[in-house]
């Protein structure tokens, strides 16, 4: 293998450093199925493992109950050999041992034997293989022959060349009259008694591990249908640009979990983000279109003015000072209407209605010559924001304005229905054209005049005012309904929340489209029965 080298200004070649390459961590498939494989592994390690050990006590109380057992045996038969009820003449401890031997059948990994100075006498007569290579057990035969007489009886371990482990226990026999001493001998090979456990718990292994397999397997596959939700959305966040926002997640592929509620929030929030956009191009796009003509104006006044006329000149400021002051109005609703998305545009606070639907009259009285009407008011007590309503009366009132004749009626009015509370302007105008309802409500949307009775000299405005009307009515979760009638009149209808909070808006609304047949629209006052008893009626301005 060649290392990359360059060279110093000496002309000596140098080794390179090469950047290390960075990790990168693995992706969310194979780490939920690392934790799942991982905590699998781990719960079939500790209940395999808590298993064997509870099976290793349990053998190893069976090897020490069985050879206290063969203990209580040997103590029995010289106890009946001392009795003389053997039906065996006792010359010494040979007969005793063969006494307790002859009828003993030991376990697999079991040995009896009977020692006699040291050396193997008897052994039962159906000896396993492993029994007889424990009688063949030079260190355990002197192990047990080295037990004296007198000492206490115990188990013990034992460690040889041929059997790493060996639990045993030796019993000295001795008789009256005989020289020899006898053992009895029961040993068992642990290594043996163990292997049933062993081989239980590699089988368990081996399933355990082909468990992890199909675990796996399984998983793999769950993980990627469960992700492939998030897969989707990548490749639609990828595919999204400033300049075109329509891609949505696929809503069929979603899932009804907590993936599929984040796709559908996804879509919803760049529905939302679509909105926000088009609303702004088109605002931009609107505020410029309505921006140049007042600057076309001026323009062309102040290029063809005649410096040395001074009548000319004065007109021409008088025209450029008027498109100025309209310009000024469309920046401050444009910043408005900007605003009205904040969450601080309102600041909500106790308000009598009564209390704010006069303020508005007598801000509003000096603006014409009408009929100036409180057709119902409330003392009720609701959370408004008082400067932002007044705001949004007045601009009722000033749309009223522009639309109606001197001495014609403009009223005012406020009722609490349930948990709402409205607040409309009502007119008796031209009215508005039915497919004209809509485009009015939007940026710089204007109606037009369906009985070409407009006031003459009207300023049609930029067509914003009633745009901000509504902002000011969904900043405070509520609604502006309109009800209008060509050649009667219109009535516009804040429904808002009594608390501050948004409300599901299941009543009828007050102001909504009138019967036909109606002579007028249908006032805010006469859409059902308020829930305040102390509601008044109809209050005129001037009083009489």
């Amino acid at each position: 293998m060649t290392a990359d080298r360059t060279r110093d200004r000496a002309g000596r070649p140098t080794r390179s450093s090469r950047r290390p390459v960075p990790w990168r961590p693995l992706s969310v498939r194979a780490r939920i199925l690392t934790a799942v494989l991982v905590t699998t592994a781990l719960g079939m390690l500790g209940a395999g493992g808590v298993s064997y050990l509870i099976a290793r006590e349990q053998t190893l109380d069976n090897i020490r109950n069985s050879l206290l057992q063969e203990n209580e045996e040997i103590n029995t038969v010289a106890t009946l050999a001392g009795r003389g009820e053997t039906g065996r003449t006792i010359t010494g401890p040979g007969d005793v041992l063969w006494l307790a031997i002859k009828s003993s059948v030991p376990d697999p990994d079991e040995a009896i034997i009977g020692l006699v100075n040291g050396q193997v006498e008897w052994v039962p007569s159906s000896e396993e293989p492993s029994q007889k290579s424990l009688e063949n057990d030079p260190e355990l035969i002197a192990a047990a022959a080295a037990v004296r007489p007198g000492a206490p009886v115990q188990l013990q371990r034992l460690s040889t060349a041929g059997h790493p482990d060996i639990a045993f226990m030796s019993v000295p026999v001795q008789v009256k009259g005989s020289p020899d001493l006898g053992h009895y001998v029961a040993a068992v090979d642990v290594r043996l008694a163990f292997q049933p456990i062993i081989r239980t718990h590699l089988t368990y292994a081996g399933v355990a591990l082909v468990a992890l397999v199909a675990i796996g397997i399984v998983g793999y596959q769950v993980a990627g249908k469960l992700l492939s939700p998030l897969r989707s959305l990548r490749s639609t966040a990828q595919r999204i640009t400033e300049t075109d926002l329509s891609d949505r997640i696929p809503v069929d592929e979603l899932a009804g979990d907590e993936v599929g509620d984040l796709g559908r929030t996804m879509n919803s929030m760049l529905d939302r983000l679509s909105a926000s956009f088009d609303n702004q191009r088109r605002l931009l796009d609107d505020a410029g279109h309505e921006l140049k003509t007042p600057i076309t104006i001026v323009r062309g006044h102040l290029e063809l003015v005649d410096p040395n006329d001074p009548a000319d000149v004065i007109e021409t400021r008088d025209l450029a000072i008027e498109e100025l002051d309209r310009m000024r109005r469309l920046v401050d609703e444009i910043l408005m209407l900007a605003k009205a998305r904040r969450p601080d545009f309102v600041q909500p606070e106790p308000v009598v209605v009564a209390d704010l639907l006069a303020g508005v009259l007598d801000k509003v009285i000096a603006l014409g010559d009408r009929r100036w009407l409180i057709e119902s008011t409330s003392n009720e007590v609701v959370q408004l924001d008082p400067q932002r309503i007044t705001q949004a009366l007045i601009q009722l009132v000033a749309n009223a304005l522009k639309f109606t004749e001197p001495g014609s009626v403009v009223a005012l009015g406020g009722r609490i229905y349930g948990p709402e509370v409205r607040l409309w302007v009502r007119d008796e105008g031209i009215g508005i054209h039915a497919e004209d309802r809509s485009r009015i409500f939007e940026r710089f949307g204007r109606g037009s005049d369906p009985i070409g009775t407009q006031p003459p000299g009207t300023d049609d405005g930029a067509g914003l005012g009633l745009a901000i009307v509504d902002a000011i009515a969904q900043a405070h979760h509520g609604r502006v309904a309109l009800s209008s009638e060509v050649g009667v009149g219109s009535a516009f209808t804040l429904c808002l929340p009594r608390t501050g909070r948004s409300i599901d808006h299941d009543e009828p609304v007050a102001g909504s489209d009138p019967p036909p047949g109606s002579t007028r629209p249908a006032a805010a006052a006469d859409a059902t029965t308020p829930d305040d008893a102390t509601t008044r009626e109809t209050v005129t301005w001037p009083p009489s």
